[in-house]
């Protein structure tokens, strides 16, 4: 698969999002409320540029201080990741605010919550600031360089 011209991302969230590819019926609830979760991620990505190459979000339960969320969450939690690829750069970008635009397009967006995640939330949002950050993103090298 050929990535040249393409920027790299990930994403890290404590909300789950977890894609069950469950899109209709209520045969499982929570199963299709985990993948609401993620249809709202991959609609955040794609307010400014079609993401590509866009890969699951994988769970993985780790201790926080290794990552960067808000200072309300500590201890061992579960955490998602995923990654994906735009073709234009500096697109998520705000004058001055690498990523910027990206952050605006999350803050407050509505999530399900009471599903698989670990870490309690004060409101039922996305929101990628200060104490209470519970998702954020950084471009990636793919190259490790």
């Amino acid at each position: 698969m050929a990535t040249a011209g393409l920027y790299f991302f990930e994403g890290l969230s404590l909300v789950d999002i977890t894609a069950t590819g469950v899109i209709r019926g209520n045969d499982n609830e929570l199963k299709r409320d985990q993948q609401r979760n993620w249809e709202t991620v991959i609609q955040c990505i794609g307010l400014r540029t079609q993401p590509q190459l866009i890969e699951r979000p994988v769970m993985i339960e780790s201790e926080l201080d290794r990552f960067e969320f808000g200072d309300f969450y500590s201890g061992v939690h579960r955490v998602w990741h995923w990654l994906w690829t735009i073709e234009a750069d500096g697109v998520y970008d705000l004058a001055g605010k690498p990523l910027g635009g990206l952050l605006k397009d999350f803050e407050q967006v509505p999530i399900v919550t009471g599903l698989e995640e670990t870490a309690r939330f004060m409101l039922p949002i996305f929101y990628p600031y200060g104490t209470i950050k519970n998702i954020y993103f950084r471009q990636i090298n793919p190259n490790g360089s």
